[in-house]
């Protein structure tokens, strides 16, 4: 298929009869789905979003969600996911941080605000007699479409602007790996507040093809839809792959393409999940780059083992050092990205002078290239813990770690895991030779300051942490210790 016209971010010149959402029973088609964002539109209006207002939105994955982002492109309004697994110091932050004066939530959550500059607007329904506003027809494609929040090497949040160039750059430069047609189905299998779930929604409204909304992201909810709703496509993290491997469930017959990101992904599981059926496709991205941009494809797997492929073209890797010079194959530096997909900017400006030069991403994750030109990740700059999808920034745990009173000494680190990619680690030292401290008081006491995804799964409690002769801990030299 040839690029489809940008428009179709507003709805424009898909399919009216073709189906648009797919959620168990209640499936409706594009001329359906435009009704309901033009007549949620409306609503918006009236609640007072104007255009170029970040709106923060709270809730779970729904066709609801959908409505209103593509509600809030009609408007000019800018869609801000928020990450429903977070504390709510950690959501207010967020809010705080991109300037959100209003957050919709969905009706199945609650969010107590105690602040009274944040407007908390339930999701409107979308009876037919509700007026709707006239249909957008033509789209600034530099202009901002969604900011979505990232972890990042510091404490403070980085918010990811991404334009609709951006993202129609992602969903057109993925076409040439995924190749659409129009009888495929995209299972929703991840959230909208990350890129992996954010990205299926522009690929879907971009190519004119149905959205499928599993109940939950619970592996039997998965495995409903897969059987139930024959996806041809599907993207997962390790964690949902695994489960699906030791559940021994074999991929539908109409599944064409099955994407695996999300950090560490653990030679033995896929090479398990291609023996069983499933296309595997593992890929490398970010938020930054607006979802991938290499792919290793499934016939590739065990000659480039341990790799995370190619760039798609336009888009191009390359390899720095810490003095900015090029690196030759097989030499390990910092992995850069050229791509026409790439982001708007951060919020904070400081975040992204740091991160481009001459239009070039820094990504901070270190790998090499071969002399073919694939792709091989060794590890991350900034320590970032990349969890089930979720990143983690260590340094936020440790904070938390040191502020219990028995604790002198705190590091965070990852570990290799075949569930979830890595696992959060930690290794603290006592303040007192005599004190006791279970892995279970940690625990509780973590949970009143971060989120649990957050928590580490071990700690280590040591006598004291291996240190350069300039009292760095040297975490590499840790992490050797704990190798399961």
């Amino acid at each position: 298929m040839k690029a489809p016209p940008t428009d179709r971010l507003l709805l424009l010149n898909q399919a009216p009869k073709a189906k648009a959402v797919i959620k168990g029973s209640n499936t409706f088609n594009f001329e359906g789905l435009t009704k309901k964002v033009l007549s949620s539109a409306s609503v918006l209006l009236e609640k007072g979003i104007s255009k170029n207002d970040p709106v923060g939105i709270y809730g779970p994955n729904s066709p609801d969600y959908l409505i209103i982002i593509l509600a809030l492109w009609q408007i000019g309004g800018i869609p801000v996911p928020l990450n429903t697994r977070l504390s709510k110091e950690e959501l207010l932050e967020q809010i705080k941080t991109s300037k959100c004066k209003h957050v919709l939530i969905s009706r199945e959550l609650d969010f107590n605000n105690d602040d009274s500059w944040i407007k908390m607007i339930e999701f409107p329904s979308f009876e037919e007699n509700v007026k709707r506003v006239n249909q957008k027809t033509e789209i600034d494609l530099g202009a901002t479409a969604v900011i979505i929040f990232t972890s990042g090497s510091g404490k403070s949040p980085k918010g990811v602007e991404l334009s609709f160039n951006s993202l129609y750059q992602s969903g057109f430069n993925s076409n040439k790996l995924l190749r659409y047609s129009h009888s495929d189905r995209w299972l929703l299998s991840l959230p909208l507040y990350h890129i992996g779930g954010f990205s299926i929604l522009v690929r879907s409204i971009l190519w004119g093809i149905p959205i499928i909304f599993p109940h939950s992201f619970s592996p039997d909810d998965i495995i409903i839809e897969l059987k139930n709703s024959q996806p041809t496509f599907i993207s997962l993290v390790a964690a949902q792959l695994k489960t699906l491997i030791d559940k021994k469930i074999l991929p539908n017959p109409g599944l064409k393409n099955c994407l695996l990101g999300g950090g560490f992904s653990n030679y033995e599981l896929v090479r398990k999940a291609i023996d069983l059926g499933y296309p595997i496709n593992i890929v490398y991205g970010s938020t930054e780059t607006s979802s991938f941009v290499t792919a290793l494809l499934t016939e590739e797997f065990q000659v480039k083992r341990n790799s995370a492929g190619r760039a798609l073209p336009p888009s191009n890797i390359f390899i720095y050092d810490e003095n900015g010079i090029e690196l030759k194959s097989y030499e390990i530096g910092e992995i850069a990205i050229q791509s026409s997909s790439l982001m708007k900017g951060y919020i904070n400006q400081k975040h992204f002078e740091k991160s481009f030069r001459n239009g070039i991403y820094f990504s901070g994750d270190i790998g090499y290239l071969d002399e073919e030109g694939y792709l091989f990740i060794v590890g991350r700059k900034n320590h970032l813990i990349s969890t089930g999808g979720e990143n983690v920034n260590p340094a936020e745990v440790e904070s938390a770690l040191l502020q219990h009173h028995e604790i002198s000494e705190a590091i965070v680190f990852p570990l290799k895991d075949l569930k979830w990619g890595e696992i959060v680690a930690a290794a603290v030292v006592l303040k007192s030779k005599s004190g006791k401290v279970t892995f279970d008081e940690l625990r509780i006491f973590l949970e009143e300051r971060i989120s649990k995804f957050k928590i580490p799964k071990k700690i280590f409690f040591e006598k004291e942490l291996p240190k350069t002769e300039l009292g760095k801990v040297e975490r590499n030299e840790l992490i050797k210790n704990y190798i399961l």
